[in-house]
């Protein structure tokens, strides 16, 4: 099904790194999103206010008002299938002004007001589910009573229905695309179908054994599901603004491109500058022979970096490292320092390895980019080093520059 819509909307929908092909997948399942989610948002309201208007009209109470009467677990419902659709919204804007060009103001163009539009969204739908805990707790406590018919059970498991639907939908647009958002959607909307099913199951046991007080206590249920989803998609949108590290899966792919070239012998200081959902900025340092000529190392990377934004959409800058080859004493020190920091941690790792010789020592100089989550204190890489080159010939000085990784590695 998922292909047969891409082919039947979306010209060259197998192109996916193209970034007008991105955005028809984005647009295209935002549209789904916003009429699958009016249309249950319709359904339920409807079905709330007749049951609500049936329950005032047989009341004989003059001190309760006609939204006392509404049924507060099929209300939340409703309401969270709106925030979903005010996320498709969002979605659909976020990929129009994705189609923006930079100007004077915004160089780096104006994808962030998805993010921006998406937080004030989630703002929304947090204070809306408190709200509606609070009406859900007042109606346990005064023991409010509400009456399901068959007709809004069917509804009931219609919306189930859909909202499995809408989950297939964005999770196989997603997986199109290799989007982290609309997979997010999919996730969601399933867990919208669990809050859902239990609602229909409230109705269910109201008809058959007459339980007609469990409308309150899904109320309560369906109101942390709506706070829930509100929380995650806060987070969704604050992240990308705060600066989140970049998917390792898509870096790993431009730096294997970039390693295609046999001149090209390692890759690092990996630096990724998200201005939106397709808008990345990237550094990074190559490492190449030392003895090539310097205008021939040149034209290389000015050729990589070329390749690399064609093929990934992406604006990338390449800073040439000239390194040592087949040097002897190089490669020994090389080896003997890597040894050691391994006795350190094995999350430790180095580049940008040189020697430089003096008349009364030797420097040795390099990186070191230190893990998070690992208490490495540089003085005690300095100690370990010093301890293991102390007894040579010759006398060793250590100049190392301590980074930490801008992309974070995945662990075996």
């Amino acid at each position: 099904m998922i292909k047969f819509f891409r082919r039947l909307f979306i010209k060259d929908y197998q192109n996916v790194q193209n970034e007008n092909v991105r955005g028809a997948h984005g647009k295209l399942a935002a549209w789904f999103g916003i009429i699958s989610n009016l249309l249950l948002v319709a359904m339920k309201l409807g079905v709330a206010f007749a049951i609500g208007a049936a329950a005032y009209n047989a009341s004989a109470s003059a001190n309760r008002t006609f939204l006392s009467f509404l049924p507060v677990a099929l209300v939340a419902d409703a309401i969270n299938n709106l925030s979903d659709m005010a996320s498709s919204v969002v979605t659909l804007l976020g990929f129009k002004f994705a189609a923006k060009p930079a100007d004077k103001k915004h160089p780096f163009g104006h994808q962030r007001i998805e993010y921006i539009a998406g937080l004030a969204v989630s703002c929304i739908v947090i204070v809306l589910a408190v709200e509606l805990f609070r009406s859900s707790l007042e109606n346990v406590i005064a023991g409010t009573l509400v009456e399901y018919d068959v007709v809004t059970v069917v509804i009931l498991g219609v919306s189930v229905l859909l909202k499995l639907l809408q989950a297939y939908f964005n999770y196989g647009m997603g997986k199109a695309i290799a989007s982290p958002a609309l997979k997010a959607t999919s996730l969601d909307s399933f867990t919208d179908s669990i809050s859902t099913f239990l609602i229909m199951i409230s109705g269910i046991l109201c008809l058959s054994l007459g339980w007609n007080f469990l409308d309150g206590y899904m109320g309560i249920v369906v109101s942390f599901f709506v706070i829930y989803s509100g929380i995650k998609m806060l987070k969704d949108t604050a992240n990308p603004l705060i600066g989140e590290a970049a998917d390792y899966d898509y870096v790993e792919k431009i730096i294997a491109d970039i390693m295609r070239h046999k001149k090209i012998l390692g890759v690092h200081d990996v630096i990724c500058h998200s201005y939106g959902p397709t808008k990345m900025f990237i550094s990074l340092h190559a490492e190449v022979d030392q003895r090539t000529p310097i205008l021939e190392a040149h034209g290389l990377i000015d050729d990589v970096e070329e390749e690399v934004r064609k093929k990934f959409a992406v604006e990338i800058t390449i800073h040439m490292d000239p390194i040592a080859v087949g040097d002897p004493l190089v490669d020994k020190l090389k080896a003997e320092v890597r040894d050691e920091l391994a006795s350190i941690s094995k999350d430790l790792q180095f580049h940008d390895f040189r020697i430089v010789k003096g008349p009364t020592h030797t420097n040795m100089i390099f990186d070191i980019v230190l893990p998070y989550g690992e208490d490495i204190k540089p003085a005690a890489i300095y100690a370990y080093l010093g301890h293991r080159f102390a007894d040579k010939d010759t006398k060793y000085h250590f100049v190392i520059h301590f980074d930490t990784p801008f992309v974070e590695q995945k662990k075996d």
